[in-house]
C-alpha cells in the first residue's frame, strides 16, 4: 500500500511516519472531529492512514455519509479515498493537528503531504520542506 500522510490543518506541518528522518516522527497527532467531538489521538503514526485505530478515509466516508449504510471498513475506505482524491467537496474534510485542543471548525482542511510522511530526502520529490 505504501506510506501516505497529510499536513496539519493549523500549522501546515508534515505528519511524519514514526520511522521517517523528520523531527515530527513519533510525535502525537490528532484527527480532529467536528461538533465538539473529542479528537482521535495517534501516538505512533506508522504511515498508513490509521489514527488511534481509525482509518482516516473510512472516517471521511462515514462522517460525510458516503456510500450506503452497512459498508465494511474496506468499502468505506475506498469511498473516502475516492472522494478525497477526486477533490469532492465535503462538509467534513480531514483535519489534523499536533495540538489536542485545536478546534475542528477553526481550521481549513489538511492538505496532502507531498513527502507522504516519509520520503523527505527523495530527489524526485524535492527537499524544499523547511523542517527537514
Amino acid at each position: 500500500m505504501g506510506f501516505f500522510s497529510w499536513n496539519t490543518a493549523d500549522t501546515n506541518e508534515s505528519i511524519a511516519n514514526r520511522e521517517a528522518p523528520h523531527p515530527n516522527a513519533g510525535r502525537t497527532v490528532y484527527l480532529l472531529q467536528p461538533n465538539g467531538a473529542p479528537p482521535i489521538q495517534e501516538d505512533d503514526y506508522i504511515g498508513c492512514g490509521v489514527f488511534g485505530g481509525v482509518d482516516a478515509f473510512a472516517w471521511l466516508a462515514e462522517i460525510n455519509g458516503l456510500g450506503t449504510p452497512g459498508l465494511n471498513i474496506e468499502e468505506r475506505r475506498r469511498f473516502g479515498a475516492r472522494a478525497y482524491l477526486d477533490d469532492v467537496p465535503l462538509k467534513y474534510p480531514l483535519k489534523f493537528s499536533f495540538n489536542r485542543d485545536a478546534v475542528y471548525e477553526d481550521f481549513p482542511a489538511s492538505t496532502w503531504d507531498p513527502y507522504q510522511g516519509f520520503f523527505y530526502n527523495n530527489p524526485l520529490i524535492g527537499t524544499d520542506d523547511p523542517s527537514c
